[in-house]
């Protein structure tokens, strides 16, 4: 992850860009590029001309997003002797980022006199009903956690055609490369403890190593009609590791979407 459809914001009403940084500063956050989209609500509307009606509702699905990956990382970070070393210090650091991001969508979503949305641990299921073991191996931890942060990259490039055009894009395009180097980082964690030859990027469809719900539509190597292949000597992997697909709303919240499991 990832704020995802929290680009499309669309109000006069909101938090100021010193208000927004001094509330990610009071939770700890110090990673600059995350504060953009954030600072940026306090712009006239007229930037947002093309954007939702809904602002509120937009934040509380982000806020929604958020609380999961919360839970994950917190849980995953308290379970006894699973996340350990090099990679604990890493977890660590996203975990404060993510409990940074509920706290200030939250603040946010009251600002514009909208009700935040709320969920404690036991409203998630990390387990997708008996399927995985995340906080009882770490190989499952570090394979949930890579589904995680490849969805929050493609679901970021699914919002960027909302935004085109207007003062969103920039931040939003720091919080993609922010969410791309943190699934680089999984997957560096994930080749270390399995010896697995995995790319720090999405190749293909990834099949076997996560849900498949995460990786639907990745094998494509066609771009704006035309064949990556036939372009130069290239294999379908090359082909396909050369684009991250777009992941709408409907992808990763909807009915049957790849977060919907994991929700008790």
């Amino acid at each position: 992850m990832r704020l995802l459809d929290f680009f499309s914001v669309n109000t006069d009403d909101t938090v100021s860009r010193r208000e927004a940084l001094d509330q990610l500063k009071s939770v700890g956050l110090s990673l600059a590029a995350v504060t953009m989209p954030l600072a940026v609500l306090g712009r006239s509307n007229r930037t947002f001309a093309q954007s939702t009606s809904d602002p509120v509702d937009i934040l509380n699905y982000a806020l929604t997003l958020e609380y999961l990956e919360d839970s994950y990382y917190r849980q995953g970070l308290n379970a006894s002797n699973l996340v350990t070393g090099d990679a604990r210090t890493i977890y660590e650091q996203v975990s404060q980022h993510e409990s940074a991001h509920v706290a200030v969508l939250s603040q946010t979503i009251e600002d514009l006199g909208g009700d935040p949305v709320s969920f404690s641990d036991d409203d998630f299921d990390f387990t997708a009903g008996g399927t995985f073991d995340p906080f009882n191996d770490y190989p499952t931890f570090l394979l949930l956690s890579q589904a995680f942060e490849d969805t929050g990259v493609r679901a970021y490039k699914g919002q960027a055609p909302k935004i085109a055009g207007n003062d969103l894009l920039t931040p939003a395009l720091q919080i993609h490369s922010v969410e791309a180097r943190h699934a680089a980082e999984v997957r560096r964690f994930r080749t270390a403890k399995q010896s697995a030859s995995i790319k720090p990027w999405i190749t293909g469809s990834e099949s076997g190593s996560a849900p498949d719900a995460v990786y639907a539509g990745e094998g494509n190597a066609t771009q704006a009609g035309i064949s990556l292949q036939s372009l130069g000597d290239y294999s379908s992997a090359e082909a396909t590791g050369a684009y991250d697909e777009p992941l709408s709303k409907a992808d990763v919240a909807g009915d049957g979407g790849i977060a919907a499991p994991f929700f008790a």
